[in-house]
C-alpha cells in the first residue's frame, strides 16, 4: 500500500508542475503575442483577440502603476507575477505532499509521533508559505483589494498580530514577518529532528 500512496503522490506531483508549466507558458506566449501583434497591426483580428484574452490581466495592473508608459510595463510584470505565483504554488504543493507522504508513512507504520510531525510540519509549512505569499502581494497595489489577499490576511494575522506588537513596525518596514519567518524555519528543523527521524 506504501509504494503505491509514493507514486501517487509522485503523479500528483508532477501534474501540480505539468499544470503550472503550462499556465506559465501560456501567459508568456500570450503576453509576447501582445507585444508583437500591436507592434505589427494593433486594429488587426489577431490583435483585437490577444488583446481580449490579456487585457483582463493587464488592465487593473496598469491603471495601479503610477507612470506613464504603464500599459507598456504591464505585460512584464503580469509575468514576473505569474512566475511569482507558480513558484510559490508549487513550493506550497510540494510542502503539502511531503507532509502527507510523512503523515501516510506514520500511518502504514503505526508510528503516532510521525503522524503528529507529518501534521506539524504540514501545518508550519504551509502557514510558512502563506505569510510569504502575503507579504510579496503586499507590493503589487492592484492585488490589496482582492478577495485572495484577504483570505491570506485572514489565515495569516492571528500569527503575525502578537508578533507585531512584540516588534513594532520601524518606519515602513515591518520586521516581525521576517523573524516569524525565522522562528517557523527551527520550528520545522526541531518537528523534523524530534518527531520525524
Amino acid at each position: 500500500m506504501y509504494p503505491v500512496f509514493d507514486e501517487l503522490i509522485l503523479q500528483a506531483a508532477r501534474g501540480v508542475n505539468l499544470l503550472l508549466q503550462f499556465v506559465v507558458i501560456a501567459v508568456i506566449v500570450l503576453m509576447v503575442c501582445r507585444w508583437l501583434f500591436l507592434k505589427i497591426s494593433p486594429f488587426g483580428w489577431a490583435s483585437y483577440y490577444v488583446r481580449r484574452l490579456t487585457d483582463p490581466l493587464i488592465w487593473p495592473l496598469a491603471q495601479s502603476l503610477p507612470m506613464p508608459n504603464a500599459m507598456s510595463i504591464a505585460p512584464l510584470i503580469v509575468v514576473l507575477i505569474t512566475l511569482l505565483g507558480a513558484y510559490f504554488l508549487q513550493a506550497m504543493v510540494e510542502e503539502l505532499l511531503s507532509s502527507l507522504r510523512i503523515l501516510m508513512g506514520g500511518v502504514v507504520a503505526g508510528e503516532p509521533l510521525r503522524i503528529l510531525g507529518g501534521l506539524l510540519y504540514g501545518v508550519v509549512s504551509v502557514l510558512m508559505l502563506l505569510i510569504i505569499v502575503r507579504i510579496v502581494s503586499s507590493w503589487v497595489p492592484f492585488l490589496r483589494d482582492n478577495r485572495f489577499v484577504w483570505t491570506l490576511f485572514s489565515l495569516t494575522e492571528p500569527i503575525m498580530a502578537p508578533f507585531r506588537q512584540i516588534i513594532p513596525p520601524i518606519g515602513m518596514i515591518d520586521l516581525s514577518p521576517i523573524i516569524l519567518i525565522f522562528l517557523m524555519n527551527i520550528v520545522k528543523v526541531a518537528i523534523g529532528s524530534l518527531l520525524l527521524q
